[in-house]
């Protein structure tokens, strides 16, 4: 099926982040700044958020794509991790491997396909292994402010992102607090990563994709395989909007507290964003925790990282840590967009246009598809 007459059929999803083509209006913009405020004024009562149940109407049709969720263990070959520097990470995730080892953590993956990827006739297209020799796949990271990750609805900015990208989706289903504290999360995504290479997926054909607390993440797993000496065998990380700097000390922070949709919380309450994924610790503590790389990877080693593509919003409260990452690595490409806060990032199409586009434009220069 073409790529034209599938993205007719996001036109009933308009107003879908991610997906749909309706512009963003002032009033929208209000709105959703005070929605926002308000779940995260519920998360600091300590009410936590609602939770995601299914959208009635909203199922994908086989003829815009198809998604499959599978569960899978940690590889075998997963060896212990290597830290230095921080012992604190290297403990809770030495300890996680061992829950691993013993069968006690559980891991699931979403596979997505865009009815317009051509997948060979002899092949599953929700495989999770290679449909040909060296093909290129996007592993995806959505956001959710560490709090929530895979939803009912995502499943259509992951068949989205399968379309405009012309390759399946891998997205690992990390868990999420305050049920699971950090490095849960990390231990999720670097097994899924060990899991599609294990599977016959090569590194080099491997494009990562991270938004907002998933590119936290994504950039946590990939500290971790630069450790390693493996990070830059994949081809390249781009990350949107990410959250970079869990100690909120960058100006954007308060600058754009009045536009954007994320409410600034001290890392010293128990309640904010940062604390509900760091866990319980003394408040003393907190802030010095927080600025270890692998939970804020503005302070990261960036020497062994994959080539990196930024794009952020100019009135985002992660603008300016977004572009004092990017300063500190001379090949990154940042792109910042004027007027577009963390909610606006993927809301109309002429958004979504410059969005999709200069993501297109970056995995295709990184990992470049094969002569037709």
């Amino acid at each position: 099926m073409h790529a034209n007459d599938i993205l007719e059929s996001f036109s009933n999803l308009s107003m879908m982040p991610g997906v749909g083509d309706a512009e963003v209006t002032d009033d929208e913009r209000v709105m959703a700044r005070a929605v926002s405020h308000g779940l995260f004024g519920n998360l600091l009562d300590h009410k936590g958020f609602p939770p995601a149940g299914p959208s009635d109407g909203l199922s994908i049709p086989p003829h815009v794509g198809r998604y499959r969720i599978f569960e899978y263990a940690m590889p075998a070959t997963q060896q212990p991790y290597r830290l230095t520097g921080d012992d604190y990470s290297l403990e809770r995730l030495n300890a996680l491997y061992s829950q691993d080892l013993a069968g006690k953590c559980e891991h699931s993956m979403v596979v997505s396909v865009s009815a317009a990827v051509a997948i060979p006739s002899n092949k599953d297209a929700l495989d999770d292994a290679p449909l040909s020799d060296g093909e290129r796949i996007a592993v995806y990271l959505p956001g959710g402010a560490f709090i929530g990750s895979d939803t009912p609805d995502s499943k259509w900015v992951y068949i989205r992102m399968s379309l405009e990208l012309g390759m399946r989706v891998f997205t690992p289903r990390y868990h999420v607090a305050p049920a699971f504290r950090y490095p849960r999360p990390v231990h999720d995504v670097y097994t899924a990563y060990g899991h599609l290479v294990g599977r016959g997926f090569r590194p080099q054909n491997i494009v990562v994709v991270g938004v907002s607390a998933g590119a936290n993440i994504c950039l946590s797993v990939l500290q971790l395989l630069a450790g390693n000496g493996r990070s830059r065998e994949i081809a390249g990380c781009a990350v949107v909007e990410p959250c970079l700097d869990l100690t909120m000390s960058l100006g954007s922070w308060q600058r754009n507290q009045e536009v954007c949709i994320l409410p600034y919380v001290p890392p010293t309450h128990p309640g904010s964003m940062s604390r509900v994924y760091l866990g319980p610790v003394d408040d003393m503590d907190a802030v010095e925790l927080l600025r270890r790389p692998l939970l804020s990877p503005l302070f990261a080693d960036v020497d062994g990282l994959p080539p990196m593509q930024i794009q952020v919003g100019r009135d985002d409260v992660l603008h300016d840590e977004c572009v004092a990452f990017a300063e500190r690595i001379p090949a990154a490409e940042l792109i910042t967009y004027p007027g577009i806060n963390h909610y606006t990032m993927f809301r109309g199409r002429t958004q979504l246009d410059r969005f999709y586009s200069s993501l297109r434009k970056f995995v295709n220069k990184r990992s470049p598809p094969p002569l037709q």
